[in-house]
């Protein structure tokens, strides 16, 4: 069901939007879903009475949150209006999104992979390794995916972003400064 306040709805269609939890998936016959929480650790659904579910990359359509209760790196929630198996099918597939204005501050240190995409990558030496276009979770330590400047390397370059290489990430200057180990850049061609 979605909400009769049309201002605040249209806030948060015009505003740029993070996925937070993916994958929606059944969780039972009475329209409960559960989803792949977004690594990080912060619990973005805690005070929060509604979410907007689509794809990520577009718009979404908001649902109030009935209840939630998060475990193991998911979420299961009941959204109000949805009360079958049937209903839930129609979001299943999709991701669970909420408007960047109002997240939940992150622990100094760490921070949301909307914030890493885009930024410029140097080596320390001053070095254009390229910019950040996605960062893959893996399970372990995650990947910054670069696109190297134009002419150089070969196709896209995988970076861990571990603190020993990562040794100065500022999103106010919109760059990140990298010490790679030895042989890793010559794996691209660089």
């Amino acid at each position: 069901m979605k909400s009769s306040n049309r201002g605040e709805a249209a806030t948060a269609a015009t505003e740029a939007l993070v996925t937070v939890a993916t994958g929606l998936r059944l969780r039972g016959a009475g329209g409960r879903l559960t989803a792949a929480l977004v690594p990080g650790g912060v619990d973005q659904f805690k005070d929060r009475p509604w979410v907007l579910v689509g794809r990520g990359g577009g718009a979404g359509a908001r649902h109030e949150v009935e209840e939630y209760t998060i475990y193991g790196g998911k979420v299961a929630l009941k959204l109000r209006g949805i009360e079958s198996a049937e209903q839930a099918g129609a979001l299943v597939g999709q991701d669970i999104l909420l408007p960047c204005k109002g997240l939940v501050d992150l622990p100094e240190g760490t921070y949301y992979i909307f914030e890493l995409v885009g930024l410029s990558v140097r080596t320390r030496d001053g070095r254009d390794l390229g910019t950040v276009r996605d960062v893959l979770q893996t399970g372990g330590t995650p990947l910054l995916v670069l696109e190297p400047p134009s002419g150089a390397g070969r196709g896209e370059i995988l970076l861990p972003v571990a603190r020993s290489i990562c040794t100065s990430i500022d999103t106010a200057s919109g760059s990140i400064t990298v010490d790679p180990p030895e042989g890793l850049l010559e794996l691209y061609g660089m």
